[in-house]
């Protein structure tokens, strides 16, 4: 070539460094100042369906995956929730006004609502209420009660207040303080059994009426059936009860009577409780007994252990004595099967192998070594599980011994139950005794109501409540639909939050509205079978859609130019790594080299290169710029030829500990001049432009750069901080290319990329249309 004879008399040593001086004309007149700023552009955020719709299709899948989660969770808590039903019962109330005076017959809309007022405390009072729940034995009633269940508690509870009252008697404390304790805390029990009763009651007149509705919620359909009617019937007794206290004395004498027995009875029923307690007693009958019911579980549970330990101890023998290979565990396992066929195949190679070579091989020792290796591996499994099998015989033999001595000690409890059954008896005939004498007393005092108050009660039964057959909560089908409705919201509302917080480029627009920068080019995300010989797909691959695109990018550099500038040499960089620069680079220079131009592509980063595996045989990194830019060599011998026609390359050599004083340095920038007298077009692979000097020193020694960004990748403001780095040292930006666009996946792209392919697809058959096309694509193009 003849413009490398001359190159000692501008070259410097090694260590030598200058200023770098302006390529052009005009970045010679205008230095470098930190008065440039960045013009501002007019970018207005208008609001697009479309770009909602884009933000809603790429993140699809978050906005159902939220919808799923919160319409699977509502669905979970809404079966899980226990329903609720209500029974609803109505009673009519007549006002009797006294007929003292005319003007008193007649009853004001006022008075009758404080009657329905009135009415409506008397309801929902304590002492109705209380009544309520001893009619109905809510006491007891688990279904009412939840502290019931909560057996255990209570036991340990029940324990701790005997031992401290013990200690009480210890110190000589009076026994009165532990009757008040015990009174308090039976007033605190009934006191939490009326509020949770209150609380699902429902007491509301209707309106204009003198109409009550008793409404009451329970988990139990029929127990709220049962507490309303109950609520209806003790109210007109307890009415009646009132009227029937002021008939006489008659009747006084009978209620002291039934107080009488009813004590009577709780007095039998407590002792029958605390012997029941002390001596361990819920009830004799088999079925309901826990000593009796627990000794019959234990035997069953022991028999069907002895059967599990006499099974495990036959394969635990089998496996000790036989062929462990025959066990069914072991034949069965997916691991030993697996490496007994991974064993096989690997026996066959080995013979194969010995066929030909002998045992020193160094392939077959290797292969001898893997069948060595799994045949130890089948052992260690198949020991595992004879292992296995060994620890689950032990465990039942163990818990077999366990059963057997919880048997003994149920069987002793039985026994020892017979003998406290005498006293238990004795006392429930008491307690049926006293029951009996109540039950007539209080049929009696019914009888003497009855009579007494039927021409008095002011009260009658409208509806009577019906066994409820619907829930009222949960609502399944309105929780669903709200599930579905919240989990598009908060799917929607965390796509555009996510979108929000994102500060990548999200379009093609936005480049070229918001910063300001040309598009190039735009190259499609390429197939999986295209990517291996990605650095070389314009010429391996021409009608692919990506080699397609490098081209139409390729004109579109070339028109970009203005006619009176020059774009010989180009600059190709990023913001950040990983986005397809070199690559971008490579077939850049591939198509203006099929062209017909004479091609030079410069490797010029020095720090991470890339393009040497590209275009050298082996991989190896070979003779580069870092070399001829420390004077260990001449440019003559770090141009290499590639097996493309008027392509030609400069690898970046062993990379140095000075990358950027390098390419700062007076022999880069005369580098760069005598290159361009040789050569038509100049591709410069640079570095990535964060965080490093190198584009920056790059830029002002080139005629043009172009930036390779991708969507959803490239930062804006980084590309913000680029564009404003060039414009501080006047360096010229060409524009972007936009790489590894997944037209699929983005609204809007996928149609203007089928005309993108369309157009520029090779058409076969047609030869004015094979004319029409330029001169490189009908080269490459032939079949």
């Amino acid at each position: 070539m003849k413009i490398f004879g001359n190159q000692d008399s501008h070259s410097q040593g090694p260590g030598e460094q200058t200023p770098p001086v302006p390529a052009h004309p005009a970045q010679a007149q205008s230095l470098p100042s930190t008065d440039v700023r960045e013009p501002i552009y007019e970018f207005e955020e208008e609001v697009d369906l479309r770009d909602y719709l884009d933000v809603l299709l790429r993140r699809k899948w978050l906005v159902a995956t939220t919808l799923v989660v919160v319409f699977v969770t509502t669905l979970i808590v809404t079966l899980s929730t226990t329903p609720i039903y209500q029974a609803v019962g109505k009673l009519q109330f007549n006002p009797q006004p006294k007929v003292t005076k005319f003007q008193e017959v007649l009853v004001t809309q006022l008075q009758t609502r404080e009657f329905m007022n009135t009415q409506t405390k008397l309801l929902t009072s304590e002492s109705l209420i209380q009544r309520v729940i001893d009619a109905m034995d809510l006491a007891d009633n688990p279904n009412f009660n939840k502290g019931l269940g909560e057996g255990n508690a209570t036991t340990e509870k029940g324990l701790l207040h005997q031992i401290l009252s013990g200690i009480k008697n210890l110190l000589g404390q009076s026994s009165g303080a532990s009757t008040a304790a015990t009174t308090f805390d039976e007033a605190k029990k009934r006191q939490r059994l009326i509020q949770k009763f209150l609380n699902n009651l429902k007491v509301t007149p209707e309106r204009d009426t003198t109409i009550m509705n008793i409404a009451f919620s329970s988990p139990d359909p029929a127990l709220a059936r049962d507490a309303v009617n109950t609520l209806i019937h003790t109210f007109v007794d307890w009415q009646m009860d009132m009227k029937i206290n002021a008939a006489g004395l008659a009747e006084e004498q009978l209620q002291k009577q039934i107080e009488v027995a009813r004590i009577r009875l709780e007095k039998s029923e407590a002792r029958l409780n605390r012997f029941a307690q002390k001596a361990g007693i819920v009830s004799l009958d088999s079925s309901l007994n826990l000593v009796y019911k627990n000794l019959e579980e234990i035997n069953a549970a022991l028999a069907k252990v002895q059967r599990e330990r006499l099974a495990k101890e036959a394969l635990y023998k089998q496996a000790i004595k036989g062929d462990i290979s025959s066990i069914p565990m072991v034949m069965n396992n997916q691991l030993i099967q697996g490496l007994h066929q991974d064993q096989i195949e690997l026996i066959a190679k080995y013979e194969d192998l010995l066929t030909i070579y002998k045992k020193d091989y160094p392939a077959c020792k290797r292969l001898k070594a893997k069948i060595d290796d799994i045949t130890q591996k089948i052992r260690a499994e198949e020991n595992r599980i004879v292992q296995s099998i060994k620890n689950e015989y032990l465990t039942a033999l163990g818990t077999e011994k366990a059963f057997r001595k919880r048997a003994e000690e149920a069987k002793a409890r039985a026994l020892e139950l017979n003998n406290r059954a005498t006293q238990y008896k004795i006392l429930a005939r008491e307690v049926a005794t006293n029951k009996k004498i109540h039950d007539a007393l209080l049929e009696r005092a019914r009888e003497i109501e009855a009579t007494t108050g039927t021409d008095i009660s002011n009260i009658q039964v409208v509806d009577h409540a019906t066994l409820p057959v619907a829930p009222i909560k949960p609502k399944v089908k309105l929780n669903l639909l709200l599930a579905i409705v919240v989990g598009l919201m908060l799917g929607v509302g965390l796509a555009f939050f996510l979108e929000y917080l994102d500060n990548t480029v999200k379009g093609l627009d936005e480049i070229s509205d918001r910063f300001g920068i040309p598009i190039l080019g735009v190259l499609p995300e390429v197939d999986e079978k295209e990517r291996e010989g990605l650095d070389h797909l314009v010429v391996s691959d021409p009608r692919a859609g990506f080699s397609e695109a490098i081209r139409v990018t390729r004109v579109s550099i070339q028109l970009s130019a203005a006619a009176d500038v020059e774009t010989r040499s180009l600059l190709i960089t990023s913001t950040i790594e990983r986005e397809g620069k070199s690559t971008i680079a490579a077939n850049m220079a591939q198509a203006f080299a099929a062209a017909g131009e004479r091609v030079l592509l410069l490797d010029a980063d020095l720090r991470r290169p890339r393009l040497h595996h590209a275009f050298s045989s082996d991989g190896s990194r070979l003779k580069g710029l870092s070399e001829f830019l420390s004077g260990t060599k001449k440019i003559e011998e770090v141009i290499q030829e590639t097996d493309q026609e008027n392509l030609h390359f400069v690898a970046a050599g062993p990379l140095p500990p000075n990358p950027a004083e390098l390419l700062a340095s007076r022999r880069m920038r005369n580098l760069m001049e005598e290159l361009a007298d040789s050569f038509d077009r100049i591709i410069v692979d640079g570095p990535p432009s964060m965080g490093v000097a190198d584009v920056l020193v790059l830029s002002s020694l080139v005629d043009g750069v172009i930036l390779v960004s991708t969507i959803g990748q490239t930062h804006r403001e980084a590309l913000r901080l680029f564009r404003r780095s060039l414009l501080n040292i006047n360096a010229r930006l060409l524009g972007t290319i936009v790489n590894r666009l997944d037209v699929h996946k983005r609204y809007g792209y996928y149609k203007y990329y089928k005309y993108y392919s369309y157009y520029y697809h090779p058409y076969y058959g047609d030869e004015d249309r094979k004319e029409a096309l330029p001169e490189d694509q009908t080269n490459t193009r032939e079949e």
